[in-house]
């Protein structure tokens, strides 16, 4: 995942047209510059609009993590956009509010981003139905991760 504007996870036709069937995504076609469609399908997370985690979880969980290196500081405004960067944590590192996930698709994507420049990336959720069809299609690549959930 190259940052945060392109949540690259593609898949092949085949695993596609199953997710299509099972899932509720978005997918569109994957093209070479110059070539043309490969016959793979990007998936197209859906990004809500509420905050997934509670801040003060949130930079509690970043200190633990970075404190040696970045001591009481949390993340940064980019120059460029204005936005709140998040120094990077991991899924499941603080509970993801469960109201705030966007109920239109199966695979999400947290409002909140992580780390900075080409490097900065979102939280993304896949619901269980679909991560199961991914890992049976190849379970080289995908393992699940159940992520806890807070209810407020």
């Amino acid at each position: 995942m190259p940052n945060w504007k392109f949540d690259i996870v593609c898949v092949s036709a085949e695993v596609a047209l199953e997710l299509a069937e099972a899932c509720r995504v978005d997918l569109r076609d994957v093209h070479r510059p110059r070539d043309g469609a490969t016959g793979f399908k990007q998936i197209l997370p859906r990004q809500g609009v509420e905050a997934w985690y509670e801040p003060i979880l949130l930079a509690k969980a970043v200190t633990v993590r970075h404190a040696e290196f970045e001591g009481d500081r949390t993340g940064g405004t980019c120059t460029s956009c204005g936005r709140w960067r998040w120094l990077p944590v991991a899924e499941g590192d603080v509970p993801v509010e469960l109201a705030a996930l966007p109920d239109c698709s199966d695979v999400v994507a947290s409002p909140e981003i992580f780390g900075g420049g080409m490097s900065a990336f979102r939280h993304l959720l896949f619901r269980r139905h679909c991560a199961e069809l991914l890992v049976a299609a190849n379970p080289r690549s995908w393992s699940i991760v159940t992520v806890p959930m807070a209810s407020t």
